[in-house]
């Protein structure tokens, strides 16, 4: 792909070469720019070739594109800093998270195996844990 963006501008610079070299007599007539703005008289340049404005045009686009793709490059990187700072920040959340996660089942069980009941200890029976209708308020119409 580099290979074809070099021979593109190769090409772009051979052609702008050949309109140079083929138009030579239009454009090194001479133009005088004038500056019209309402209260301020008009101001007027020394004659300048059309040829000259032509590259100042040219110059001047190409620095306004090159500031634009730069913005926009220095807009992104920071935009991927402030991504990868958040994700980063993130990570550490739940790295605490889970240690303190771990820390619980741990403790969980320890305190679970401690709660079983050796092997001469009565048997105590439990209740079977309530459904879910039952553990509601009674209903008057059932009653």
């Amino acid at each position: 792909m580099r290979y074809i963006k070099v021979l593109l501008l190769a090409v772009v610079f051979f052609l702008a070469l050949v309109f140079f070299f083929q138009n030579q007599g239009p454009l090194s007539q001479d133009m005088v720019l004038t500056l019209h703005l309402f209260f301020i008289p008009p101001m007027h340049s020394i004659p300048l070739p059309f040829y000259f404005l032509v590259i100042v045009a040219f110059a001047l686009g190409a620095l306004l594109t090159l500031s634009f793709l730069v913005w926009d490059k220095l807009n992104l990187s920071a935009r991927l800093m402030k991504h990868k700072w958040h994700i980063s920040n993130l990570e550490r959340e739940m790295a605490k998270m889970k240690k303190k996660s771990e820390a619980e089942t741990s403790k969980f069980n320890f305190l679970h195996k401690n709660r079983e009941k050796p092997e001469g200890a009565p048997s105590v029976e439990t209740k079977p844990a309530q459904s879910v209708e039952d553990s509601l308020v009674p209903d008057p119409d059932k009653h």
